[in-house]
């Protein structure tokens, strides 16, 4: 049998709710991030063009501060009823946004926002771990990645064709009525309820405010730090990307605004699925190690970038270096999380994705300073951590880790 006969030959080791899981995550990251494109003009619009780091900042916010609260619920009441809060505030906020129309108004909407990503992708990411065969952690986050992404680049690349043709309001309604198909997926998706009950008694909580309020030991997981750190440097990077790509964009004269994640979606596609492969085969840290340094190059290319077509060049390094990176953190949170607080250790992870998009849009925010001239220099920011990053990843590579199965 041929490799690539072997390879489609092995996702049969995948279950349904896999793959159902999968498409959910497909639409639910396309509704909301089909906003990201046209944020930067709607809210100069307004006349807050000085908060466009606020945008995607009180997000973050919103969605750190509840991951604790959710991570603790997945692990003790239910994966599924935390991913169910998540998309059910996202989808009442989309339709809401139509009704503020001031810069006070639409960041009250975006921190409130934020929620949803502080408890979906919690659940989310504890149940995939639940539902992936064993020895194929690395590979399974590929796939799991690589429909994040799809939903990622298809909401960002629709984003500005959505609002051309119908206008910001539909633009909003599209993200509600894609929110309302992926909450409808939930329920075809197999929870084993379980291992979340047994945790719950194990650690001798019978109420719900014991469930559902964390201790300080139940906020972060300290097994996890290591690749934390490193999602929390790559969140930078993306941070500085979300932040600047639309008004480059515009600036270098494309009037689709998410061309840039357009571009890459096939090289992300296909790194991904090796990428994947990989982890399991030569471990996270060494895909770190590329991945740390793609971004890095990737940082400065787009900098340096004059015209159109090195914009859109530099897209694929951009892309290359953070579809290396997203599986094996990933991978190597899930291997390094205690079994009984996985939703501990990948809310930890998100944390720190978190704190890293809003560090780097607010310092991205801070350099750029709404001049097109400071594009280079906020990009030299960005790649500055990815070289941050590789030095992490020297220095602690002795550093004793316990690993969970």
């Amino acid at each position: 049998m041929n490799p690539v006969a072997k390879y489609f030959s092995s996702l049969k080791d995948y279950s349904l709710s896999f793959w159902i899981l999968c498409l959910h995550m497909l639409l639910f990251f396309a509704s909301f991030n089909l906003l990201i494109p046209e944020m930067n003009s709607y809210i100069t619009s307004l006349g807050g063009a000085e908060y466009k780091w606020m945008v995607l900042g009180l997000w973050t916010v919103a969605a750190a501060v509840s991951r604790p609260v959710s991570g603790k619920i997945a692990d003790n009441i239910s994966r599924k009823s935390v991913m169910y809060f998540g998309v059910l505030i996202s989808v009442v906020i989309s339709f809401m946004y139509p009704f503020f129309l001031n810069v006070a108004g639409f960041l009250f909407l975006r921190f409130l926002h934020g929620f949803s990503t502080g408890f979906h992708p919690t659940g989310a990411s504890a149940l995939v771990a639940d539902v992936i065969p064993k020895g194929k952690r690395g590979e399974a986050m590929g796939i799991f990645g690589i429909t994040i992404t799809l939903g990622f680049t298809s909401g960002q690349a629709m984003g500005s064709v959505v609002k051309m043709n119908f206008g910001i309001e539909g633009l909003f309604m599209t993200c509600g009525i894609l929110g309302l198909i992926s909450i409808l997926l939930i329920g075809f998706i197999k929870e084993n309820k379980h291992t979340v009950q047994q945790n719950a008694l194990e650690k001798g909580y019978h109420t719900r405010w014991d469930k559902m309020i964390p201790k300080w030991d139940e906020v972060i997981g300290p097994e996890v730090m290591q690749p934390a750190v490193i999602m929390f440097l790559q969140a930078n990077i993306a941070g500085v990307y979300f932040l600047l790509v639309p008004d480059m964009s515009e600036h270098l004269g494309f009037e689709n605004k998410g061309l840039f994640f357009l571009v890459n979606v096939g090289v992300v596609v296909v790194t991904r699925f090796i990428s994947g492969k990989l982890v399991d085969r030569i471990g996270a840290r060494k895909n770190l190690y590329v991945s740390m340094s793609v971004l890095a190059i990737g940082c400065f290319v787009t900098g340096s970038a004059d015209t159109g077509t090195e914009f859109l060049l530099s897209s694929l390094i951009y892309g290359f270096g953070a579809a290396i990176g997203s599986p094996a953190i990933m991978a190597w949170t899930a291997d390094l999380s205690n079994p009984k607080y996985k939703g501990r250790g990948m809310g930890t992870m998100f944390i720190m994705l978190e704190l890293g998009f809003l560090s780097g849009n607010y310092f991205a925010q801070l350099i750029y300073d709404n001049q097109p001239e400071n594009f280079y220099n906020t990009f030299l920011f960005g790649m500055t951590l990815g070289i941050i990053g590789v030095g992490f990843l020297i220095f602690t590579r002795k550093m004793p880790l316990q690993v969970f199965n």
